[in-house]
């Protein structure tokens, strides 16, 4: 595993894309400690390669995004983290493959990560770092590891999978699965950005002590938020 925090890092690392077809690709947002979450780590996995992209360490991800749109994407449960690459780093996918709508279309009752790579590889992944502040640096080894294992496996799995979906002669139904995703990731985006209060879509333009936000307001705030999404 290798950490890009610098230009010289990123610039060692986009060569590699040129040799490959497809990355797999995760997200870890700040969701559970912040009014309005942000893109807070980007994992990237190439074959026999693994990375974790600091998109806080104000290095311009321009070049790396569009390395990725040239690519085919794999990424497991997309909805969340297109919407959040979309707003991040202004990225939208344009191949697709999702792996849990691809179990679910070969009808596997297990489709979260965890239990397909357990599945498939006989390997338990841990779950000690899901609720942990991603927004946090330095990153400890046990959060970057846990954040590496939900790539690690995905280029080996989308092949499992494909593989099925072949036989079963279900794979066209997983490319316009795939396409239709894109297309309601980026629908829901625009209206989570029409429904976001006033003060959370102005950030940094509002006054520090105006968007503090702790103890019972921030409760307040999360519920209020999930009113308007009902």
């Amino acid at each position: 595993m290798e950490v890009i925090a610098s230009a010289s890092q990123l610039a060692e690392l986009l060569p590699q894309f040129e040799k490959v077809d497809r990355v797999a690709v995760d997200t870890e947002a700040d969701s559970l400690h912040c009014y309005r979450e942000k893109l807070c780590l980007l994992q990237v996995s190439l074959p026999g390669r693994d990375y974790v992209v600091d998109p806080l360490a104000g290095v311009d991800l321009v070049p790396l995004c569009a390395a990725l749109e040239r690519k085919e994407i794999v990424l497991h449960g997309a909805d969340f983290d297109l919407r959040l690459l979309r707003r991040g780093l202004n990225f939208t996918a344009q191949r697709l493959f999702d792996t849990m709508i691809a179990a679910r279309l070969l009808g596997i009752r297990g489709f979260s990560l965890a239990a397909l790579v357990e599945r498939y590889f006989d390997v338990q992944l841990g779950k000690g770092s899901q609720k942990a502040n991603w927004a946090r640096r330095p990153l400890p080894a046990r959060m970057l590891e846990y954040a590496v294992n939900d790539t690690h496996y995905l280029l080996f799995l989308a092949e499992r999978l494909e593989s099925q979906l072949k036989q079963c002669d279900r794979i066209e139904w997983l490319r316009q699965s795939c396409h239709r995703a894109i297309e309601q990731a980026a629908v829901q985006r625009a209206r989570d950005d029409a429904r976001l209060p006033y003060y959370a879509r102005c950030g940094s333009g509002v006054r520090k002590k105006q968007r503090r936000q702790t103890g019972r307001h921030f409760i307040f705030c999360k519920i209020t938020s999930c009113w308007t999404r009902l």
